[in-house]
């Protein structure tokens, strides 16, 4: 009997081996999807951070009513890549970001498929002038929006010593002087904030280093809270 039970497991041990030594023959995803975020205000790709930005959120409808959606980042400049989909149909739709909800769209993927949006963002932010004093630098911008949405709650100036700077990636504090300034706008009505030309001092950078800097401003139409950029500005300290 334990000789009959000895080689049943050796034959199941052998099974298994060889299922496991199996070749998998499905090929890997190789197609391609690009495409860009539109700010419709601005006609440029709306700025965002990655990681904590927009995503694209992927349903293969090729073989499912009720497909388990996929998801991805976009890049910082508004504009995305996979080169590593399945060919397939897919509804295609830009989620979590800081811009009302946009439909999304059906796109067949063979080979290479590109998908654009355009959005409208909760907040556009404008910086309007950078004066730089040695280590330290004043920044001044402006809020402005094309649809009244809800609270605008605060705007900062992010700043880092890398390009990818957003409120993800930033400089806190250094030997006690805040780098990352900001401007609490709860208690301040939304017409008087989008009236108003803001400034916000860096101080503390160090010499001889580049930084780079944008503003970022939010309201709390979104559960994660994303803040609508201004573009990347470069920072020099002589």
């Amino acid at each position: 009997m334990k000789k009959l039970i000895y080689i049943s497991i050796c034959c199941l041990f052998a099974f298994g081996m060889n299922a496991c030594l199996e070749i998998d023959e499905y090929a890997e995803p190789g197609e391609t999807l690009i495409g860009s975020i539109i700010d419709k205000n601005t006609g440029q790709p709306i700025q965002t951070e990655q990681t904590n930005g927009i995503r694209i959120k992927l349903e293969e409808t090729s073989w499912s009513d009720e497909p388990v959606p996929t998801y991805f980042w976009v890049n910082q400049n508004g504009k995305f890549q996979n080169t590593k989909i399945f060919k397939g149909t897919y509804t295609v739709t830009p989620v979590d970001g800081p811009f009302f909800p946009v439909e999304g769209k059906s796109v067949e993927i063979n080979g290479s498929a590109e998908v654009n949006f355009e959005v409208e963002p909760f907040l556009n932010v404008e910086i309007t002038n950078l004066e730089q004093t040695g280590g330290n630098v004043a920044v001044s911008f402006k809020i402005s929006r094309s649809r009244a949405s809800f609270k605008i709650t605060d705007a900062r100036v992010f700043v880092s010593n890398i390009q990818y700077v957003g409120n993800s990636t930033f400089l806190n504090n250094k030997s006690g002087q805040v780098l990352t300034p900001s401007v609490n706008l709860n208690n301040t009505p939304d017409e008087t904030v989008l009236a108003t030309t803001y400034t916000l001092n860096v101080v503390g950078l160090e010499s001889g280093r580049t930084y780079y800097l944008r503003v970022g401003a939010r309201t709390n139409d979104n559960v994660q809270k994303r803040y609508n950029y201004t573009d990347v500005k470069t920072i020099t300290v002589p």
